[in-house]
């Protein structure tokens, strides 16, 4: 039944796609566009989410492949994009002997050129007042392009045969990463990426090659291929600079270097001088259009907007930068900031993007693929009265949703996608780290007594000298005694643990009842999700401590970065698979929930721990504050850089006051 859904979905994507192609371009036949580009994202996720799983991964993969070329061959003869008339004219520029970056189109020393074979081409050319924006890269790619057939066909061509390998490369890596096949399809059949490249030919996946064969590279370790390729990406747009700091690592070395390479393209436009970034310059300072972020600052800051924006992004990027391990992720996360600070927003701008969904199917960012289809209408009066205008109340049905399914991404995690990495769980292994907790570990032990799926309870001793672990044993639960620290403890617990999920419980920390019950539901509900935690409160709080527990949560939320009070839990599987919890006496929780992107995550569940907070009760709670969060970026920063692992002692040291 499932084929059968599957062959009618594609049968009526090919058509939609077709019917698009047929109608072209976008702005003649707004409505009908509209609606065919929508339907198009629609019946895509249908597609997806329906592909027969019976299929081999290489038949898989193939019959992507041949579908997406065969969506973008229908759009060889869909009109071209006033963008292929600059493409073309500064490529054939430069066979003539001239230098872009110097000579914009309307300069008088190239009316010969502009009254010639390329008229046609000078007319639909945009800003002829400006020079040559793109990247040497891209221009040496014209110049090529041009030198062979300076017509449209051929360079729509050329960009249809670069996007078939980005899905080969995109292939490639979804296969690294074991993931299904059918991931593809999301690139393979956006719209956005037949209609903006294949249809009006723009150049962007140019970039996107580049970087996917460089992340690729990287990812097998090619340190200096990976760094060449990346290098030019950035020389066909510089967008893809926001890359570099996801890609770089301590142990690169001289590889890096093979960065920088590419530069070289430069050389032979360097008689313009300070003209190469000129026009780049206007268009980022002085032009907007499709913004969102930077009309907002623009109104809070007037003409410090550029500036604030600017600050504010490295801000996110500096964030990502410290709290993504995967260089993939990394990136995506990146791009992602990027364009939604850029003061100008093209539609094809996204295809950035769009490889990205393969790996991380975003809701938020497929709709606002989908959602430039709010552009049309601009393009609609432009082609009727030849004006390009922005309709800036069509900015709400496209960005509003965007950012409320970002906003909700934060409470929930949503996924138009999932792959079943693990089994449903069936126990839980209770494990309790503990250090003099005579006080608390019969309350927490009586309250764990008789809960649902609990299949053992471990407490890890970590040289108590008080009456601990002898409560724990009157109760009749596993005691293990070993070196002193939570990750430690935790780390000998979980290896002798025999449950399918380990729940880290604190020793003053108490579940809310229904808590083991809502563990197993969420992992049998996410198979693809490797832990979790729970949002936590303090008992019997004052105003400090309920401000700090909404901060821990929303934290949480925000980065998936949890800590050990807030009732960690892990699937056995996912942690064998990051190689055992991680052994260090402080920040052992940060270390877990950073190991755990790498594996599927976790899932973020409402209230369900209330803990003592005995440690924000001694001190002024400003001093308490300012460790805490130095001490976490402290550590994040330092493990970016290589060096925290080996001082988990000092971090001990530091949060509990202790000499040794």
């Amino acid at each position: 039944m499932k084929s059968w859904l599957f062959a009618v979905l594609c049968l009526g994507w090919a058509t939609d796609m077709i019917a698009l192609a047929a109608i072209g371009p976008l702005g003649r036949h707004v409505a009908a566009s509209m609606a065919l580009y929508g339907g198009g994202f629609i019946l895509l996720v249908l597609m997806v989410r329906s592909f027969p799983a019976h299929l081999k991964t290489i038949q898989a993969l193939g019959f992507i492949i041949g579908l997406g070329f065969f969506a973008r061959s229908a759009f060889l003869f869909f009109p071209p994009s006033t963008d292929i008339c600059r493409y073309i004219w500064e490529g054939a520029v430069q066979n003539h002997g001239f230098n872009p970056y110097e000579l914009p189109p309307n300069d008088p020393s190239l009316a010969s050129l502009a009254q010639g074979d390329l008229s046609l081409f000078w007319q639909d050319l945009n800003h002829k007042a400006f020079a040559a924006v793109y990247p040497p890269a891209a221009l040496l790619f014209f110049r090529l392009l041009a030198w062979i057939s300076p017509t449209p066909l051929v360079f729509k061509a050329a960009f249809l045969l670069l996007d078939m390998g980005v899905m080969v490369v995109l292939a490639a890596l979804l296969r690294g990463y074991r993931l299904p096949a059918e991931r593809l399809l999301l690139y393979a059949g956006n719209p956005l990426v037949i209609v903006f490249v294949s249809g009006e030919g723009h150049l962007d996946v140019l970039q996107v090659l580049f970087l996917l064969i460089g992340l690729f590279l990287l990812s097998k370790q090619g340190r200096a291929g990976g760094y060449l390729l990346l290098g030019l990406a950035v020389m066909s747009k510089y967008m893809a600079a926001v890359a570099i700091p996801f890609c770089w690592r301590r142990r690169a070395g001289w590889s890096l270097l093979a960065l920088f390479v590419p530069a070289a393209l430069f050389i032979p436009y360097l008689p313009a001088g300070a003209a190469l970034f000129d026009s780049l310059g206007v268009f980022t300072t002085r032009m907007q259009y499709n913004d969102v972020i930077t009309q907002v600052l623009g109104a809070a800051f007037g003409p410090w907007w550029l500036p604030a924006a600017g600050l504010l992004l490295l801000l996110c990027l500096g964030w990502v930068w410290l709290a993504e391990d995967d260089r993939l992720r990394g990136v995506y996360l990146g791009v992602g900031c990027l364009l939604v600070m850029l003061p100008t927003l093209h539609p094809w701008y996204l295809v950035a993007i769009a490889p990205f969904m393969c790996f991380f199917p975003s809701t938020a960012w497929l709709y606002l693929q989908a959602a430039v289809l709010f552009t049309f209408p601009v393009l609609g009066q432009e082609f009727r009265t030849g004006v390009f205008q922005e309709v800036p109340w069509l900015k709400l049905p496209e960005y509003m949703p965007f950012f409320t399914l970002l906003a909700w991404g934060l409470f929930r995690r949503i996924s138009l996608v999932r792959v079943q990495r693990y089994e449903a769980p069936q126990t839980i292994s209770v494990i309790i780290p503990t250090l003099n907790e005579a006080e608390n570990i019969v309350r927490l032990l009586n309250d764990l007594r008789g809960r649902p799926w609990i299949g053992e309870i471990i407490v890890a001793d970590g040289g108590s000298d008080d009456d601990t672990v002898t409560a724990a044993k009157d109760f009749g639960v596993q005691v293990i005694t070993g070196g002193k620290g939570r990750g430690v403890q935790v780390r000998a617990a979980a290896q002798a643990a025999r449950g399918d999920v380990l729940l880290m419980m604190h020793a003053d920390a108490l579940l809310r009842p229904g808590g083991t019950e809502r563990i197993i539901a969420a992992l049998t509900a996410d198979r693809e999700a490797a832990g979790g935690w729970f949002r936590m409160q303090f008992r019997d709080s004052n105003p400090g401590q309920a401000i700090i527990a909404a901060l821990n949560n929303l934290r949480g939320m925000a980065t998936g970065i949890s800590f050990g009070d807030q009732a960690q839990f892990v699937r056995a599987e996912a942690l064998r698979r990051i190689g055992g919890f991680p052994d260090l006496m402080l920040m052992e929780d940060v270390e877990l929930s950073l190991r755990l992107k790498s594996v599927g995550g976790a899932v973020c569940l409402g209230p369900g721990v209330t803990v003592s907070g005995r440690h924000w009760k001694s001190g002024s709670f400003l001093t308490n504050l300012r460790m805490v969060v130095g001490l976490f970026f402290r550590y994040l920063l330092e493990r970016r850089l290589g060096a925290a692992i080996g001082r988990a002692e000092a971090y001990y040291r530091k949060y509990y006051h202790r000499a040794s």
